[in-house]
């Protein structure tokens, strides 16, 4: 069930007040336009976030209109199957002109687990309403697919392969823990029931391939047993989800005799 943080959406709705237009301004849904949205540097629009901590990141767009542009804010929205809005951010843009119609406008947007990420519900896909104000003071709120993936960040244990020498043909074990940021504890908790693979590399360089996928047991714990083959590295690799970002372990190095 999604816990409904009242407090922290009439927070940031205080916040996009102050980022709005005027009450009152000309709507102009028709000379502004809005490009290159831009979320976090990251080319899918991930940002992950700490389980205590706040994270700030960017949102940028590329703003035209024929009268130039002289503000821009973004809003930020997560919302329920039946359009219920959920979550809230929102950040006050600041533009570098590029020429008399063109500016691009950069906001710092903050996304912290005690006050707008308080459930852990509220990952995943967040609507992006870009709102600017032109040269004549009109007024347009972008209605485009725009959209940033907020995510619980994941965190791989060291990989423990034993025995640490072990003769050529025989068994190894190799272990990891995987963790997840839980932003309604506060903290980071074990990641359950999630596919990762264990991946091998011979020698010390080179790429690594994939020997086996595994889910993870109730308390994050990977374990998988292989034949040693020769010297080489191991470690596990987990891709993300749509509502957690991926993570490599660090590799554990055995040697076959």
């Amino acid at each position: 069930m999604r816990r409904r943080a009242t407090a922290a959406i009439s927070a940031v709705l205080a916040v996009t007040a102050l980022a709005a237009p005027a009450v009152g301004a000309a709507q102009d849904d028709s000379g502004t336009k809005f490009w290159n949205i831009d979320v976090n540097h990251n080319r899918d629009y991930t940002v992950g976030v700490e389980a205590a901590l706040k994270r700030t990141f960017t949102v940028g767009a590329t703003v035209t209109d024929p009268s130039g542009v002289r503000s821009v804010s973004y809003e930020l929205r997560n919302v329920d199957a039946g359009a219920k809005v959920q979550g809230l951010m929102a950040g006050s843009g600041h533009c570098v002109r590029l020429n008399d119609t063109t500016s691009f406008c950069k906001a710092l947007v903050t996304a912290d687990p005690s006050v707008n990420l308080r459930s852990n519900a509220l990952a995943g896909v967040w609507v992006i309403t870009p709102v600017a104000v032109d040269g004549d003071g009109n007024v347009t709120r972008g209605n485009g697919a725009y959209l940033a993936r907020i995510k619980r960040n994941t965190y791989m244990s060291q990989t423990i392969a034993t025995p640490q020498q072990v003769q050529k043909g025989k068994n190894l074990t190799v272990k990891a823990q995987m963790t997840v940021a839980s932003w309604e504890n506060r903290k980071n908790v074990p990641l359950i029931g999630h596919q990762v693979v264990l991946q091998y590399r011979k020698g010390t360089s080179g790429p690594f391939v994939t020997l086996k996928k595994i889910n993870t047991d109730r308390n994050g714990w990977v374990s998988a047993t292989v034949k040693a083959t020769a010297d080489g590295t191991y470690r596990y690799n987990f891709a993300g989800t749509s509502l957690t970002v991926a993570t490599v372990g660090s590799a554990d190095f055995v040697d076959v005799k």
